[in-house]
């Protein structure tokens, strides 16, 4: 059964990166298009107003569907139970976004944002339908079909931005690419899966799932609102073109530091649901996460750090050349945030989302009382308080692992200090080659980086070399 599961997670991992770097790429493509078709302040607008959506997309959810993946026996009348409800509160908080546009558009002097809001927020909707699809297909592992769905979305919805973008529709371009890409996810769900919901509604087993996604959904609400509420500030404090180059900094930051380990975490959680009974082999294989997440992103976060500036210009055009400071800074916060839903996720599984939704309160109320101070000194400041905060939130979650878990701090230091070491030091030593006068080609430094650090971590015989070839050798032969 443990050899089935596992040849069953390889699968997963092969189609969840194929599902992650083909969107991934092709939104990452399609931002580079837009970036230079559109102005940073396009960008910055929809920056500010994307808590609004994201805080009520937490509740349409209501942490419902990690309820019914971690549930082992959830059937029809779950799924059409989640279904209906996330359809209600959908509609429900699109009839709120729709009344508040305006005064969300006062707020930031910006009356454009008024009609934009009213769009965007159908999305809530489209969400809505879309959730307890693919929470049936992560359930299965059937991350093939996943895959699939969210490439050709993906190609499509930003077929149709760049089009809007070419006839100058500016802003609405970004809407038109969101919306446009879950109502062709709606479309490819019922043709891939055929699934219906059952015409009912069950008390029980939605007070059955609330137990567990009921603090998960709270524990959310608090993370999404803290972690984008920087939004708001920049909007307010700052200007629409300084978030335009925040948010820039953050899509791409968010490409190597969250989207990436993401592709393990969303493949792994159903796993561990499945081997939370059985506890050595969750911590021996959250341990053996840890390990290759460090050693893969780890020095990709350092190359970035290194080549941060060169390369936004080289990507965007000189015109976004003021984000590159943004960009490097929030990568030295990926360093922690990269690792730590491997231990959330890991407590999640175990069953303990009330301790995750108390210890909440300290983690995210921390970063607002750090946002709230760092804001005072300017944008520069601000963001070093946004790495903190990641600080703060990898230590909470290694503590919370460690007592419902039983993966202690030092066994998680041991797992990724030597990547972040052997990082640590080329990066150090290709940055002293400028101190001394010596320049290269951003391209350059950045091969001579992956080579010496490839050359390294073999030398120095690394574990997770030895696990990242065995997971490619089994991805290989899946």
């Amino acid at each position: 059964m443990a050899e089935n599961l596992g040849n069953k997670a390889i699968k997963g991992t092969i189609w969840a990166s194929v599902d992650r770097l083909g969107s991934m790429g092709l939104q990452f493509v399609v931002n580079l298009i837009l970036a230079r078709l559109l102005v940073p302040a396009d960008f910055g607008a929809i920056g500010m107003i994307m808590i609004f959506i994201l805080v009520s997309q937490v509740f349409v959810d209501g942490g419902f569907s990690s309820a019914l993946i971690q549930r082992k026996d959830a059937d029809q009348t779950d799924f059409s139970t989640i279904f209906f409800w996330n359809i209600g509160v959908g509609a429900i908080f699109y009839l709120l976004i729709f009344i508040s546009a305006p005064m969300i558009a006062a707020y930031y002097s910006m009356p454009v944002l008024q009609p934009v809001l009213r769009v965007l927020g159908s999305i809530l909707i489209l969400n809505a339908i879309i959730s307890i699809q693919t929470t049936r297909l992560q359930k299965s592992l059937s991350f093939a079909s996943l895959a699939a769905i969210d490439i050709i979305s993906s190609l499509l919805g930003g077929a149709t931005a760049v089009a809007m973008a070419l006839y100058g529709l500016g802003i609405w371009s970004l809407v038109g690419m969101m919306l446009s890409m879950n109502a062709i996810k709606i479309i490819m769900f019922y043709c891939v899966t055929g699934w219906l919901p059952s015409p009912e509604f069950s008390r029980q087993a939605f007070r059955r799932l609330f137990n567990f996604g009921g603090y998960l959904f709270c524990a959310n609400l608090l993370q999404t609102v803290c972690q984008n509420v920087q939004g708001i500030i920049i909007g307010k404090r700052f200007s629409a073109s300084q978030m335009g180059y925040y948010s820039q900094a953050d899509k791409l930051n968010s490409i190597s530091g969250y989207t990436l380990p993401q592709i393990i975490v969303q493949v792994m959680y159903p796993v561990y649901s499945r081997i939370q009974d059985n506890r050595p082999l969750l911590i021996s294989t959250m341990l053996m996460n840890l390990r290759v997440i460090a050693f893969v992103i780890f020095p990709l976060l350092f190359i970035l750090i290194l080549v941060a500036e060169p390369l936004i210009g080289f990507l965007y055009g000189e015109a976004w050349l003021p984000a590159a400071p943004y960009f490097r800074i929030l990568c030295v916060g990926s360093v922690f945030m990269c690792l730590t839903n491997i231990n959330y996720y890991g407590v999640a599984a175990v069953g303990h989302s009330r301790e995750l939704f108390l210890w909440s309160f300290y983690k995210w109320g921390v970063l607002l009382a750090l946002l709230l101070i760092g804001m005072n000194f300017g944008m520069t400041a601000l963001i070093w308080s946004i790495v903190a905060s990641n600080v703060n939130i990898f230590l909470t979650n290694a503590f919370l692992s460690r007592k419902w878990v039983g993966i202690g701090i030092f066994a998680i230091a041991r797992a990724v200090l030597p990547a972040g070491l052997l990082s640590t030091a080329l990066l150090c030593a290709l940055m002293s080659l400028s101190w001394l006068g010596i320049s290269l080609h951003w391209a350059i430094q950045a091969a001579i980086f992956a080579t010496l650090y490839i050359a390294g971590a073999c030398t120095l015989r690394l574990r997770a070399v030895n696990e990242a070839l065995d997971m490619m050798r089994r991805l290989k032969s899946a």
